[in-house]
């Protein structure tokens, strides 16, 4: 019952927290269950040290856009590879991969990086298919590469190390970066776009300290995480200040204006985030009281009996389902299903936790809700239609790249077994 309802809410175009929270509400009424019942769960799903990392790394990545890191790396990035064919859109690969160790969001990711580059690959003559699609791929790096507000969520749910699941995120963002920057190179030697210029040494230090506060910042939060000194949590209220130092006293671009309207912008973000956190506790506890994931697990196990079949099962539904539904919302339903087998059939749950995400960072650039479709559209001014047309050759791609990743655990493992 629960899920029918769940269906329907999601069909006549209900907010995915809504949907969550009164398709459990309702099941739970016809349960017989009290309103104490239902309140009790929507609290005790944000009642977490954790969580409270998500709004800091929110407020941390929006200051940085606003605080000027964003162009000073996209600045750096061009530097590093104008020499290249195709050095500008690779520069606009490894600007996301840079942003997306500042923000751990992909909508964050690709408005500020996109809103910059999209524009200074048309004035290259990069065709604005190829610019869109491009950087709005680069953009699901956001939720990959730690600190990953995506995988916060899953070690919260699933029990599992955060730092763990952030060094095991560092490997697979850098392969999904390197594999666009390739695609880039070809489709540009293809199309016979020349070099952009290589810079001078001068130039390309100048570009360097210009950025080099901004590259600092994922070097202390992550390193700070994974030398013990601070948790994921405190590491994300130190970024905050460091932001605001580089915002305020270094680069003086930020004024109490822009902090104003950061701080606003981020409370709403967050608060849309934990209202789906939270009602998603609601719907795992129900799923749980009425044994659900015990019995889908018992249906799995009939044909899913191999790690191969599981995972290739688990690849499928996730793209079904990242079509429709946040990644958040996503990873809190299904970690409580898919966890026991997880554990059945012998699958490293820090592995598992990054063929999830990686597997649902492509809904993101999938029609029909994927939320970086919106973005682009809404800093490009182009219609739906053209962005997803952009986005559809860099779907395949990244589907390839996590079928590689999800079948190679090393690729995930290497570092955390180190």
């Amino acid at each position: 019952m629960i899920i029918l309802i769940f269906a329907i809410l999601l069909i006549i175009g209900a907010p995915i927290a809504i949907a969550i929270g009164l398709s459990s509400f309702i099941a739970m009424i016809q349960e017989g269950m009290s309103i104490d019942v239902f309140a009790r769960n929507i609290f005790s799903g944000i009642d977490s040290f954790t969580l409270m990392a998500i709004p800091f790394f929110i407020f941390a990545g929006d200051l940085m856009l606003v605080g000027g890191t964003s162009r000073r790396l996209v600045d750096l990035a061009k530097k590093l590879v104008g020499w290249v064919t195709g050095g500008l859109p690779i520069a606009g690969v490894i600007s996301s991969m840079f942003f997306a160790s500042l923000s751990g969001s992909s909508p964050a990711t690709v408005a500020a990086i996109g809103g910059v580059m999209i524009p200074s690959l048309g004035e290259s003559g990069y065709s604005r298919k190829f610019s869109i699609g491009l950087m709005t791929a680069a953009g699901t790096l956001g939720i990959i590469i730690p600190p990953s507000i995506t995988l916060l969520v899953y070690g919260s749910s699933a029990e599992v190390s955060i730092s763990d699941l952030f060094i095991a995120g560092i490997i697979p963002g850098i392969f999904i970066g390197f594999v666009l920057v390739i695609v880039s190179f070809i489709i540009a030697k293809r199309e016979g776009h020349k070099p952009e210029g290589k810079a001078s040494l001068q130039e390309l230090w100048s570009s360097f300290k210009s950025a080099i506060w901004g590259i600092l910042l994922p070097v202390i939060v992550l390193g700070g995480i994974y030398v013990g000194v601070f948790t994921p949590t405190e590491a994300a209220a130190v970024a905050i200040v460091y932001s605001l130092i580089i915002g305020f006293f270094v680069y003086k671009e930020m004024d109490v204006k822009k902090l104003f309207e950061s701080t606003r912008k981020s409370v709403v973000i967050s608060s849309m985030i934990m209202l789906v956190i939270a009602a998603s506790n609601v719907f795992s506890w129900y799923l749980t009281y009425e044994q659900i994931p015990t019995k889908l697990a018992s249906i799995f196990l009939e044909y899913a009996n191999t790690q191969v079949i599981f995972i290739l099962m688990v690849i499928i539904i996730l793209l079904i389902v990242g079509m429709f539904m946040d990644t958040s919302a996503a990873v809190l339903i299904f970690v409580p299903l898919f966890l026991p087998l997880v554990y059945e059939l012998g699958i490293d749950p820090i592995h598992f936790g990054i063929i999830m995400i990686v597997t649902l960072s492509i809904g993101m650039i999938t029609p029909p809700f994927g939320l970086n479709l919106f973005v682009a559209q809404g800093i490009t001014g182009e219609s739906l239609t053209q962005v997803i047309k952009g986005a559809f050759p860099f779907i395949i791609v990244l589907i390839l790249t996590a079928v590689v990743i999800a079948f190679i655990p090393q690729i995930s493992l290497l570092l955390v077994n180190l």
